[in-house]
């Protein structure tokens, strides 16, 4: 498809709509929304062009930094999208463009050297601004300083517009852990950052610093302005986005019981507030509700962690009577006395996605209490959470009157380890749907699984593992449950029961049903029933955001089930049309892939299941996509990239790109000078030959550079480092865990320290096995472990 101007704007530019009023009708416009990926999603939309001219980029920025969507882009991580970005070139013609607005995306020696990769990653002329782009009055300017290459295009947007946009394309920046307001100090604490933010209707992006913690020490009540004690968001003051400005989340601290005795963040009515990569906890609430956040406006929240909050009536993390959209976020250690130990939604609306609600606690809905709102569950792990004197505990769904009715929606997601009294994974007086989800390993004194007095209806789902002392561990019926292609087998004690003669348990066919006095009710075409084992795997990790249960080769549940709602995928986003037949339960079995490539360059991209991909020759592409996969690059230039489950890669000959990406992953770079990196979880690294450079990433990591002078870094986490022959480099890094160096030679290997600390800043100590620790002096952080290096050793002259 043909087209020559592209346009993307990130939503979280304020007024971005005036900003594109009046662009070239010729251009393209898409505007990345804040729950995307924007660097894969601007690959994806130029997959579908060719001989662009010139792609214009619009997003907040800083120094080597781009924010877009929910990513952020900069130098320290632009080799994780080393396959998006090079897909934006892709689409260029030869003398192809891109023009990046984001303030001081370009400044200093970091800006350039951002500028200069993406320059040589998309071979496109790159332009790029080094300082403030926007409003003059502001300090902004429309000026695009730094180039790479020769610029022909005119900016985007027309000098009308350019005058009148009120706005920059920066953040406020809190430069101050202090909660303090004073105008005179000379920083900007975060409290005045919101109250900056709140004094004017254009939407703000408040910027943290990584890893900070933000201890909020200013008592206060009656008063929604922010002044004092929770941090207010007020109408009129247009959304206010507070983001963390790193991999690390910020943290936002009340100080709980002993501090502020309030909560974190009010966010009153018609208020808006997005929270993106931070922790809230702390908060601490008598008499009223929400410990973490009150929201009765919109709250968008983005991959953060809200936990170790406590009130003494409903949502010990999240009190919601707005809208709340929860996505990528972990909501733990939160209580309360009352219902919603994670989340209280009362005639509100929540929207969960792609995030673990774990551990909290309450009277009622340890989890989640639904009190006649309307709750959407998607993709998400519910677990470990008690209601044990209560109802709910993973979900309590209540309805107050045939009028009021809680609805919570289930899909691909997983209900385990939760307590109650009643109700152990969900007690339901509303209405419940629950698709392609798992609800296993629950506990309570009646009604593991599923307590229903009103309506449920189950498709395409497993309910197993499940343990309670009176009625049915699996379903109890004191209501209508519609049953469809769903395995209730395996749970201690009886599967499912009805507790009264006129309570309704219905078959919609093609169930899997163990023991209980409702079985006679699934008499329906193609159902087991009598099945006391399902031949289930135990619930694990088996692709996907969510843990499952795997059937087994031989389960009876195979090729038995139906497809009542049309879906594609099982819980995992596997597909569901891998067999004979649909599988019953939320798991579909998937046979094992293999994918040739040939002698030229070729992308081979691996299906949801198991895979085994061979490149051959060509520099090629390979993505394993989902599940365990096997990848081969053999001859040329190759990326390979394991992405999801825990995959097996061999690069082959030649200087490959190995990236292992999520999941425990077994990486071999073979012959040539590779670069590997483990990424997430637990990786075993070989480099093979040659000159490799192997970073392992999150996780406690083995890697091992085999022959040849590598590089070694072994990431976040406690990793196990074997430099191997000839001379190796071992890159130490500070916050990221100790490295244990297995077979350091003085005089032949050497180590690598950050730029801003030097050999006389380190502690260097003898052991008693006769090995080298290495500390910084400072404060005694642990960085490295030399195992039988004695400390007498150990000179200037080791490190580079």
């Amino acid at each position: 498809m043909n087209q020559t101007k592209l346009l993307f704007i990130d939503s979280k530019v304020e007024n971005y709509d005036r900003l594109i009023s009046e662009v070239d009708p010729q251009t393209r416009i898409v505007v990345l929304q804040p729950n995307q990926n924007g660097i894969d999603k601007i690959a994806e939309n130029l997959g579908k062009y060719h001989q662009v001219e010139t792609i214009h980029i619009i997003s907040h920025g800083e120094t080597g930094t781009l924010y877009l969507g929910n990513s952020i882009l900069k130098n320290d991580n632009i080799h994780l999208y080393v396959e998006s970005i090079q897909q934006w070139g892709k689409c260029l013609s030869a003398d192809g463009e891109i023009l990046i607005y984001g303030c001081q995306v370009a400044s200093g020696k970091e800006g350039k050297e951002f500028a200069r990769q993406l320059h040589q990653l998309t071979g496109a002329n790159i332009a790029a601004s080094e300082t403030l782009t926007g409003n003059v009055s502001r300090g902004g300017n429309w000026n695009l300083e730094v180039i790479f290459g020769q610029l022909k295009s005119a900016l985007a947007f027309t000098p009308e517009v350019r005058t009148s946009y009120p706005g920059v394309l920066a953040n406020i920046v809190v430069d101050t852990t202090n909660d303090v307001v004073d105008n005179s100090d000379g920083v900007t604490s975060l409290r005045e950052a919101i109250i900056e933010a709140n004094s004017t209707p254009e939407d703000d992006t408040i910027q943290l610093t990584a890893g900070a913690t933000y201890n909020l020490t200013i008592s206060g009540s009656e008063e929604d302005a922010a002044a004092t004690g929770d941090l207010d968001i007020v109408a009129g003051g247009g959304e206010i986005t507070i983001i963390s400005e790193g991999e690390e989340q910020a943290v936002i601290n009340a100080g709980g019981e002993t501090g502020l005795n309030d909560r974190v963040f009010h966010v009153l009515e018609d208020a808006a507030l997005q929270l993106e990569n931070v922790e809230i906890t702390g908060g601490f609430v008598t008499g009223d509700s929400g410990g973490g956040i009150n929201n009765s406006g919109t709250a968008n929240i983005i991959n953060t962690t809200i936990s170790g909050n406590s009130v003494s009536l409903n949502g010990g993390g999240i009190n919601n009577s707005g809208t709340v959209s929860i996505s990528n976020s972990t909501i733990t250690g939160n209580s309360n006395n009352s219902g919603g130990g994670g989340i209280h939604n009362s005639l509100g609306i929540a929207n969960i996605s792609d995030s673990t609600i774990g551990n909290n606690s309450a009277i009622s809905g340890g989890g989640i209490l639904n009190n006649t709102g309307t709750v959407s569950i998607n993709n998400s792990i519910i677990s470990d959470n008690s209601a044990s004197s209560g109802s709910g505990g993973g979900i309590n769904n209540l309805s107050t009157t045939d009028y009021l009715l809680g609805i919570t929606n289930i899909t691909n997601s997983t209900i385990t380890g939760n307590l109650a009294d009643s109700g152990g994974g969900i007690y339901n007086s509303g209405i419940t749907n629950i698709n392609n989800s798992t609800i296993s390993g629950n506990s309570a004194g009646r009604a593991a699984g599923i307590y229903n007095f009103d309506t449920a209806n189950i498709s395409n789902s497993t309910i197993t593992g499940n343990s309670s002392f009176f009625a049915a561990s699996g379903i109890t019926a004191a209501g209508s449950v519609i049953v469809t292609s769903s395995i209730v087998s395996g749970n201690a004690n009886i599967d499912a029961a009805i507790t009264q003669s006129t309570n309704n348990l219905i078959s919609g066919n093609n169930n899997l049903i163990g023991t209980g006095n409702a079985i006679n009710s699934f008499n329906g075409d193609r159902d087991q029933v009598g099945i006391t084992d399902p031949l289930l795997a135990d619930l694990a990790d088996n692709g996907g955001p969510t843990l499952t249960h795997l059937p087994l080769s031989n389960s009876p549940a195979i090729d038995a089930g139906s497809n009542p709602n049309a879906l594609t995928t099982d819980q995992r986003g596997q597909p569901r049309f891998a067999g004979a037949g649909v599988d019953i339960g939320a798991v579909e079995l998937q046979p094992t892939q293999e994918i040739m490539g040939t002698v030229s360059n070729d992308i081979l991209d691996g299906t949801a299941g198991e895979d085994s991909i061979f490149g051959l020759d060509g520099n090629d592409v390979i993505n394993g996509l989902d599940d365990d996969d096997v990848l081969f690059g053999n001859r040329d230039l190759d990326t390979l990239n394991g992405d999801a489950g825990n995959d097996t890669i061999f690069g082959g000959r030649d200087d490959d790109l190995v990236i292992g990406n999520i999941g425990e992953d077994f990486l071999r770079g073979d012959r040539g000078s590779d670069s590997i990196f483990g990424q997430e979880d637990n990786d075993t690294i070989f480099g093979g030959r040659d000159n490799d450079f192997v970073d392992g990433g999150f996780g406690n990591d083995s890697i091992s550079g085999d022959l040849g002078s590598d590089t070694l870094m072994g990431g976040q986490g406690i990793d196990t480092l074997t430099g191997g022959d000839d001379t190796d480099i071992f890159q130490l890094a500070v916050g990221e865990g100790l490295d244990i160096i297995t077979d350091f030679t003085d005089g032949i290997d050497l180590i690598q320290l950050p730029d801003f600390l030097t050999f006389s800043g380190l502690g260097i100590s003898q052991t008693d096995d006769n090995s080298t620790l290495i500390t910084v002096a400072d404060d005694g952080e642990e960085l490295a472990f030399l195992n039988n290096v004695s400390a007498s050793l150990i000179t200037e002259t080791d490190f580079v």
